[in-house]
This record gives structure tokens, C-alpha cells and sequence, in this order.
């Protein structure tokens, strides 16, 4: 019989390869935002590489340009240790995600 640990690890790798991009954004938020909570600043700033490499500035225009500042502003905090206002910074842009994106594409 597989440990809790293992049927826990099962069902994350589960969710992960079902999400779809966009809620895999708000998993990252999520982690990241976690992360912030426990002063877990490694996790953090690997959450804000990912965030920072899935921006497509081609496509993205402004809006990229503008959360790649976001996103090293926040790097920039989480290096310092600062890590309540990039808390709150990722609070705000996945409560914005999850409502116009994920919230559009079920709507859809």
C-alpha cells in the first residue's frame, strides 16, 4: 500500500499534467505566495524565474514588458528578504489572472 506522502505526490503530478496553462499561472502564484509565507526565499525565486520565462514578450507586448518589471521588483524584494510586499503583489496579479483569464476560458 503506497505511503500518504506517495499518494500525495500522485495526485500533485496528477493536477499538474491536467492543468491547463493558464491555471498552471495560478499554481504558480499560489506556490509563490506560499512561499512568501513560510520565508521560503529559494522556492520563491524559483516560482519568479518560472513566472519570468513563460512571458512570451513577443505576444505579450506592454503587458509583458510590464509583469517582467513586476516579476524583478519582486526578485529584487525576495533577494533582501523582504518578502510581505511580494506577498501581496502576487496576491493581487493572481486574483487578476484567475479572474479575466481562467474565468474567460470557462466561459468560453
Amino acid at each position: 500500500m503506497p505511503s500518504p506522502k506517495s499518494r500525495f505526490d500522485s495526485y500533485q503530478k496528477q493536477a499538474i499534467m491536467s492543468a491547463t496553462p493558464e491555471q498552471l499561472v495560478v499554481k504558480l502564484y499560489d506556490l509563490g505566495i506560499a512561499s512568501c509565507h513560510r520565508g521560503d526565499r529559494y522556492k520563491l525565486r524559483a516560482v519568479l524565474r518560472e513566472l519570468i520565462a513563460s512571458l512570451n514578450m513577443e505576444k505579450g507586448g506592454e503587458i509583458a514588458g510590464r509583469l517582467y518589471s513586476i516579476y524583478a521588483f519582486c526578485m529584487d524584494h525576495s533577494a533582501n528578504g523582504d518578502l510581505e510586499p511580494v506577498a501581496e503583489i502576487l496576491g493581487g496579479l493572481r486574483d487578476a489572472w484567475k479572474s479575466a483569464v481562467v474565468g474567460s476560458a470557462r466561459a468560453a
